[in-house]
């Protein structure tokens, strides 16, 4: 669904910042009534634009405070279908990037402590990779897509 209205996108950058406002208030702040609201939200959803809902968690009070970036280089010898397939199913795992140029993936973290990274880091490694990280000192902002 591309064709999204400026109403479209008032709803979904409202629901990213609050999932669970109740269709009344969301439609008021966008000029519908609670009715119309709720079937923009069903018709995002049965097109695929809204996947889901999900609890913003902080990282800090759930033990996860480290955030790595990590570079991946995979060798001529890489399982790099099976290597995918670990990280999609790695709960630290929260983003994996194909990139441009040389044949590598970015990858971001979100673990417990150092050995964690290099726990993960060994295991890219045995599998045939090149890795390289970097640990976030400060995050300014994050952002989702809209």
């Amino acid at each position: 669904m591309s064709n999204l209205d400026h109403t479209d996108l008032r709803i979904l950058a409202i629901l990213q910042a609050d999932g669970k406002l109740p269709y009344q208030e969301l439609g008021e702040a966008v000029g519908l009534s609670a009715p119309a609201a709720f079937q923009r939200v069903r018709k995002l959803e049965t097109a695929g634009v809204i996947v889901g809902y999900h609890a913003r968690i902080d990282p800090q009070a759930a033990g996860k405070p480290l955030i790595a970036f990590v570079h991946v280089h995979p060798g001529p010898d890489a399982p790099m279908p099976q290597l995918l397939t670990r990280w999609r199913r790695a709960p630290a795992v929260l983003e994996c990037h194909r990139l441009t140029g040389a044949d590598r993936y970015l990858l971001k973290l979100r673990l417990e402590n150092v050995s964690a990274l290099s726990a993960f880091l060994d295991g890219a490694r045995r599998a045939g990779c090149t890795v390289e990280s970097e640990l976030a000192v400060e995050t300014a902002f994050e952002r989702w897509v809209v």
